[in-house]
């Protein structure tokens, strides 16, 4: 259920929105409104008992410059690794070992080899300083290499960054992490990743076997001229007209009708998803890519690329494809073949985290954290940027465009009981 403070910032939020429909300015109601219920979110979400993970993880990170520091490095983290073991490997590869005499310096190199595959960094580096101590290693070509790994910021890095591990105030971040969900490159992780994959592999089939229903009934609709086909995954051609800044490039299914060997026309575009949700964040990027499609030039015909071979298309067909404002065209859908959908929220939890993560949010979190009383008017930045500021666009308009892709989307059941209605009727 939607919290006081949720209604509160969707109702100013809209009003927002409507007055600047009307190039109005907002009434003062609804600013006072939107950061007194900006307030109450934000101590909401730093509550210790059922607060937001994600935003306290945030919150921490600027109170804390170790934490600041561990996040920094977790950046580079595996490409630090990665150039670690590959020097390692340089000089003390089990192939390169296999061809050494056994003694003292092969025995050094396999230590090391095995220190940096189990990422004791801390440990390869102590080794590395014992081996050129002991002139286990005179020889240039294997000198150079461990006195380079002795100053390698990389290695200098990983050691830092274990470092940090051990603090409690990096701790604490980790945990706040793993409260917001699996870490990167987790099992956990892993193992989200795959179901999320598996969920989308389901629904993408759900929509091509869909999509192969519709192209069969047009097709004998015509008394077997086999006119219609279907494509997946096709992608934009390189060097088409247009900006492609944040644009969709890549479309997961598309009718189309055309003679063999001639250009065809786009009857149906769709837009496959897992879940209703997935589609509203989405939805800005499905625009601004059939914005750019409508730059074809009418008289041309374009090659693209699918996983079903090249598709060929009319520029005129493609022309057809621009938005009116932000509506779809017609016959631009998405396609869910999830059997229950959850009641839309009435704040997304996407337009909750811009507005957390605005400067003036955190700096109100922060007074907070330290046990002060900021005033709620310390927020009227976030509203003054909310009005005027690109990205926080998606949180002003976000009830209309959770609206419009709602609006265009259908179960691909529904979709081919449509179309068989459409044609015992004609």
């Amino acid at each position: 259920m939607a919290s006081g403070a949720d209604v509160a910032l969707a109702f100013a939020i809209a009003g927002a929105c409507l007055a600047k429909e009307r190039r109005l300015p907002p009434s003062a109601q609804s600013q006072e409104m939107f950061t007194c219920a900006l307030a109450q979110l934000i101590r909401q979400a730093l509550a210790t008992d059922g607060g937001d993970p994600a935003f306290q993880a945030i919150v921490l990170q600027a109170q804390e410059t170790a934490v600041h520091e561990h996040v920094q490095l977790r950046r580079a983290r595996a490409a630090d690794q990665r150039a670690v073991r590959t020097a390692t490997n340089s000089i003390a590869h089990p192939g390169k070992l296999r061809r050494m005499p056994a003694g003292a310096v092969r025995e050094a190199l396999a230590r090391l080899h095995a220190l940096a595959a189990a990422g004791s960094w801390a440990a390869l580096a102590q080794a590395v300083e014992r081996a050129l101590a002991q002139g286990l290693t005179e020889q240039p070509e294997l000198r150079a290499p461990l006195e380079a790994m002795r100053s390698s910021p990389a290695l200098t890095r990983l050691q830092r960054g274990d470092e940090l591990l051990r603090l409690d105030a990096v701790r604490r971040y980790q945990a706040l992490c793993e409260r917001r969900g699996p870490l990167a490159g987790s099992h956990a992780a892993a193992a989200k990743g795959r179901t999320s994959a598996r969920e989308g592999e389901r629904a993408e089939q759900a929509a091509a076997a869909a999509f192969g229903k519709l192209a069969e009934l047009l097709n004998r609709h015509r008394e077997g001229a086999a006119g219609y086909r279907v494509v997946r995954s096709l992608r934009t051609p390189r060097g088409f007209p247009g900006t492609a800044n944040k644009a969709k490039e890549e479309w997961d299914a598309a009718l189309l009708h055309g003679e063999p060997g001639a250009a065809a026309e786009l009857i149906l575009l769709a837009e496959i998803k897992a879940s209703p949700a997935a589609a509203m964040s989405d939805f800005p990027r499905l625009l601004r890519g059939l914005r750019r499609l409508a730059h074809a030039s009418a008289e041309t015909a374009y090659a693209f690329a699918s996983a079903d071979g090249e598709a060929r298309f009319l520029g005129a067909s493609l022309r057809q494809l621009e938005p009116v404002g932000h509506l779809l065209p017609s016959h631009v859908i998405y396609c869910c073949s999830a059997t229950a959908e959850p009641p839309p929220q009435v704040l997304s939890a996407a337009s909750k985290a811009v507005l957390l993560a605005e400067p003036a949010s955190l700096a109100f979190a922060l007074q907070v954290a330290r046990g002060k009383s900021p005033p709620h008017s310390a927020l009227a930045p976030v509203w003054n940027e909310l009005q005027t500021a690109p990205r926080l666009r998606a949180a002003l308009h976000q009830y209309e465009t959770a609206a419009k892709a709602r609006a265009a989307m259908l179960h691909p059941d529904d979709l081919v009981a449509a179309v068989e209605r459409s044609l015992d009727q004609s």
